[in-house]
């Protein structure tokens, strides 16, 4: 499914537009989960300058890249303290997941049917974190009343 309204934001950026369904997400990790002792909590409004200086990070390493040079500025300008701060005070559920008072991953749901966010730092990849995040945000935003329908947009390294 592709989102007609924002076509030229998905051109320009790299990004695929989807829609998922929890079927199709719930299915049994390939990997033994390793990262089970980090712990996952909501994210706060005190969490905004790590989170945004982590997703502008990994967005740097893997993702940008493949954005046009306004695409790319659009993108960084989206992710800063500040804007973290307003998604963090608005519509938007942060969880964040932390190894030693070191950030391993964030996910953030929108409006409690978009997946937003999804990304685990590097040295904690391939460990199935990114999947217990994502089940901490969807096992949340299905409690809350969710339908079992979500969207997401996903770079070329989703």
């Amino acid at each position: 499914m592709r989102d007609t309204d924002n076509d030229h934001l998905n051109r320009s950026h790299g990004i695929l537009f989807a829609s998922i369904t929890c079927a199709a997400c719930s299915q049994p990790p390939a990997v033994a989960m390793a990262m089970d002792t980090i712990p996952i909590r909501r994210g706060t409004i005190q969490d905004a300058g790590r989170i945004s200086a982590f997703v502008v990070a990994l967005s740097e390493q893997f993702i940008v890249g493949e954005f046009t040079p306004e695409g790319r500025r659009h993108f960084l300008n989206d992710h800063t303290p500040g804007q973290v701060q307003r998604r963090l005070e608005g519509d938007f559920r942060f969880h964040v997941a932390e190894s030693e008072n070191q950030l391993a991953g964030v996910a953030a749901v929108r409006s409690n049917t978009h997946l937003y966010y999804l990304f685990v730092g590097v040295p904690f990849q391939r460990m199935g974190l990114a999947r217990r995040l994502w089940e901490h945000a969807r096992d949340e935003a299905l409690a809350l009343g969710n339908s079992g329908t979500f969207t997401v947009n996903a770079s070329n390294y989703a």
